[in-house]
């Protein structure tokens, strides 16, 4: 559980969101959507600690985070930012490896334990096969999937994405959505980043729309995707209907031209 009491956040004293009291349970996907500048990747980074709150706090399984030391803080929250670097040659299991950092000794070899957890989530994220490949020669795709197996090894209970499936074709979207949704199953929190509305109609169990400054709402995908409140927050007519195959979810579309 992440509850968020008072927080503002920001960046050189410039308040980027203000007084966000919120609390996101446990085993739920939660889209943070909004306008670029609406302070989506800001808040993720607050939230998991690499920036300061500018007031309030941030509590995660009950604990303020400013109270954690850096390894109980790796061991509890996940990162997976959108920009991840593919520049060294490690090999995918190298980098999942990665993710046992929280639980190992300095110097201290690959336990039993780290093993375990490392080859779960290689399997857990369809890698097989791919441990001894080098990730400068992998797909964009694939290199998500790594980055997520790494999260995975890590065994944090609370997962922070920033748009895991930006800038990927149709069907790898498809297949990072399913296993970070996948993985809220197992009790995980994910807090997920994104501009595709539609992925969060699909995907997402609560949805957190921002608007510069402020929260615009937050709520179930039906209380949230409302084409009069998206327009008030985006400043364009936005249709919203149905799924075309589930009705239980929604799609979000523009206006045609």
């Amino acid at each position: 559980m992440v509850r968020l009491e008072n927080l503002r956040v920001g960046f050189k004293g410039r308040v980027l969101l203000g007084d966000l009291n919120v609390t996101f349970p446990e085993g739920e996907l939660i889209a943070l959507a909004g306008p670029n500048g609406s302070g989506k990747t800001t808040l993720l980074k607050t939230i998991g600690g690499l920036a300061s709150p500018l007031f309030g706090r941030v509590w995660v399984n009950a604990i303020p985070l400013e109270g954690m030391s850096r390894r109980d803080r790796a061991a509890a929250v996940a990162f997976l930012f959108q920009r991840g670097s593919a520049d060294w040659p490690f090999t995918v299991e190298e980098l999942v490896f990665q993710g046992r950092y929280p639980y190992r000794r300095i110097f201290g070899a690959d336990s039993a334990e780290d093993r375990r957890a490392g080859a779960e989530a290689i399997r857990a994220a369809g890698l097989e096969g791919y441990e001894q490949r080098v990730i400068t020669e992998l797909s964009g795709g694939e290199f998500q999937r790594v980055l997520i197996a790494r999260a995975m090894a890590q065994e944090a209970r609370v997962l922070l994405l920033d748009e895991p499936a930006n800038n990927l074709d149709p069907k790898y979207q498809y297949m990072v959505m399913n296993l970070v949704k996948g993985l809220t199953k197992t009790g995980r929190t994910a807090l997920v980043s994104m501009h595709d509305l539609n992925l969060a109609g699909l995907y997402a169990d609560r949805i957190l729309l921002l608007s510069p400054g402020k929260v615009a709402g937050f709520g179930l995908p039906e209380e949230i995707l409302q084409e009069s409140l998206l327009e008030q927050v985006f400043g364009l007519p936005l249709k919203v209907s149905p799924h075309p195959e589930d009705s239980r979810y929604l799609s979000v579309s523009f206006p045609a031209r």
